[in-house]
């Protein structure tokens, strides 16, 4: 992920650099493989631009690994430095760089929501177990069946009639 204009200029001269070599592949693999690299490179420049001049402005999280590279896109397409960052934080500007330079892998919870709020950002989503989800369904108000796959395949169901009032349940998916 490219994270300042100084990175952005490394990877152009890479994808330079690529592109020649593509254009010198002798093989089908050489050419397969520096045609990859090559993609691979525009497209990271390409999503470095999009968030820099604000045409992406929300980072969908899907898994708490995401968060980190979505806070440095935020900080991105908010026009803001890493120092300006750490000054609006109250932290060094070395805080910064090495949360983000780790994707804010150590950083607490407490902290990850500083950074959203000190950039004008929401961090939304949904917290759910791995594992097998525990489904509701509404049969006949207000009898509700609900259920967990067992780890051997056949789904224990239970019933409950008459004790869940059905406005109160939510579904889980």
């Amino acid at each position: 992920m490219i994270r300042s204009n100084k990175q952005l200029a490394v990877a152009r001269q890479k994808l330079e650099k690529v592109e020649d070599a593509l254009r010198q592949a002798s093989t089908e693999v050489d050419h397969q493989v520096w045609s990859n690299l090559a993609k691979d490179l525009r497209c990271e420049i390409d999503d470095y631009l999009a968030v820099r001049s604000g045409q992406t402005v929300t980072f969908q999280i899907s898994s708490l690994d995401d968060i980190g590279e979505a806070l440095v896109k935020a900080r991105i397409a908010c026009g803001l430095t890493q120092k300006q960052l750490a000054d609006r934080l109250g932290v060094s500007e070395q805080m910064v760089q090495k949360d983000e330079s780790r994707g804010y892998e150590s950083a607490s919870i407490a902290r990850l929501a500083d950074v959203a709020e000190a950039l004008g950002y929401q961090l939304a989503g949904n917290l759910q177990p791995d594992g097998p989800k525990t489904q509701f369904t509404v049969v006949n108000a207000p009898t509700v069946t609900y259920g967990r796959p067992s780890l051997y395949g056949a789904a224990e169901t239970r019933v409950i009639r008459n004790s869940v009032d059905v406005h109160d349940i939510q579904e889980t998916r």
